[in-house]
């Protein structure tokens, strides 16, 4: 919970674009109907991938949490409904470093220092597209971020019917972040102030690979609508 002495909605600025312009907007616009018991879900194949591409959304919701747990009262101690779900095999959980035992020291430190915790919110999964949407099924995600390039292979097993239904009753936004097959259209990127990047800094400095293979430039996401996502996770 260190993070709520630390954030401010001033923080953070939201830019849409599309292939006519770029303007700026709001935390509304890019997190419509907020509430603060939304369950947030970060589908993160490797263990960095998540924390590297999608800390700035993270830390703008966690500010939103924070700032209507402020509404009611100074004294709280809680922490946003946030969970990531991470590539794993068996008892390793991958990275970029190579498979990691689910028991290595401090492993799961970046993640925390954004405020992902306690260690309930941290679930693995095979990193396969209906493996993870499983888990978002499981934990009744509200928001999702989704990697661009993860996609369900053709011999890969479908949810069942009530389990699609009920996704589609769920989710209330699905974004798409990192690379994979991108095309031109609507974005949301998120630009911070010099505060925030050192708090996404130091929690780059605990993961177990060297930041130069994985550091975005920015940090941009896409919106997808609720149907066209659960229709492109068909296999």
């Amino acid at each position: 919970m260190h993070t709520s002495t630390r954030l401010s909605a001033t923080d953070f600025q939201f830019w849409h674009q599309n292939s006519r312009a770029v303007q700026q907007t709001d935390f509304g616009i890019f997190c419509p109907d907020y509430h603060a018991l939304d369950r947030v879900g970060v589908v993160s194949p490797n263990l960095e991938d998540g924390v590297c591409q999608t800390s700035y959304a993270l830390l703008a919701l966690t500010t939103a949490f924070y700032d209507c747990l402020r509404t009611r009262s100074d004294n709280f101690f809680d922490y946003p409904q946030h969970f990531a779900f991470v590539g794993a095999q068996g008892t390793d959980v991958y990275s970029y470093s190579g498979r990691l035992p689910l028991d290595t020291p401090k492993l799961w430190h970046a993640w925390s220092w954004l405020d992902v915790w306690p260690d309930n919110k941290w679930v693995t999964a095979p990193p396969t597209a209906t493996a993870m949407l499983q888990r978002v099924f499981d934990y009744q995600i509200n928001r999702l971020f989704w990697p661009r390039g993860l996609r369900p292979q053709a011999n890969e097993a479908t949810l069942p019917d009530y389990a699609w239904k009920m996704l589609k009753t769920h989710l209330k936004s699905v974004y798409y972040y990192g690379d994979g097959d991108q095309q031109a259209g609507e974005r949301v990127e998120i630009s911070v102030t010099p505060a925030i990047d050192a708090l996404v800094q130091e929690s780059y400095t605990m993961l177990p690979v060297a930041l130069t293979k994985i550091q975005p430039t920015r940090q941009c996401y896409e919106p997808v609508s609720v149907a066209a996502f659960l229709a492109a996770m068909q296999p």
